[in-house]
């Protein structure tokens, strides 16, 4: 398997055993430590119930995050932001090949899409990771405050990620596929607002 699908498949199964809980107290806890790691270098509350659920092919050995990790804790943090306040899984596995560009199209419907267009630009064009996960909560956010009950595959992204981040001309491959899907437009001249 493939280091993208183990990525994947890890993302997914720590989402069914978050989401399995959030009727109790202890997944509801875990989801607002996700949130609250968000933006931070310390995750020390956090590491617990993710590291024991990363398989460990995808554990780092060095003092830093690996790039599998941060790309499955990013993913993961940015599903904690979504499904805040939500009974509903926000997490949709594609079978479409939809990516987070898919989904951010609908943030161009209604109005000038116009600033939208370029912080999603931002985004797909910031040059370090840092830079590229800001971007990337800010948009998960305006998403949020935009669609009540819209749904991301947040496995996708974070093979996503992990290829922004990791793979030589992988920064060049998700800003072609994420704007693809963004600035699409459907067979009768109207853009993608799926």
């Amino acid at each position: 398997m493939s280091t993208e699908k183990a990525i994947g498949k890890s993302v997914n199964s720590v989402i069914v055993n978050i989401y399995s809980q959030l009727d109790y107290s202890s997944g509801k806890a875990k989801l607002a430590k996700m949130r609250g790691s968000i933006g931070k270098s310390d995750l020390v509350e956090t590491y617990p119930f993710l590291f024991e659920m990363i398989p460990e092919e995808l554990l780092g050995h060095s003092a830093t995050l690996s790039d599998e990790e941060k790309a499955i804790i990013w993913s993961l943090q940015l599903y904690a932001l979504l499904q805040q306040g939500r009974s509903d899984s926000v997490h949709n596995e594609s079978k479409t090949g939809q990516n987070f560009g898919s989904s951010l199209s609908i943030l161009r419907t209604g109005g000038d899409s116009g600033s939208v267009d370029r912080r999603f630009n931002a985004m797909i064009l910031a040059d370090t990771e840092e830079e590229f996960q800001v971007h990337l909560r800010y948009m998960l956010r305006l998403y949020k405050s935009k669609t009540k009950s819209g749904t991301v595959d947040f496995a996708k992204l974070a093979m996503d990620i992990y290829r922004f981040i990791h793979w030589e001309d992988g920064k060049e491959r998700i800003r072609l596929t994420w704007s693809r899907e963004y600035y699409r437009v459907n067979s009768k001249g109207e853009e993608n607002n799926d």
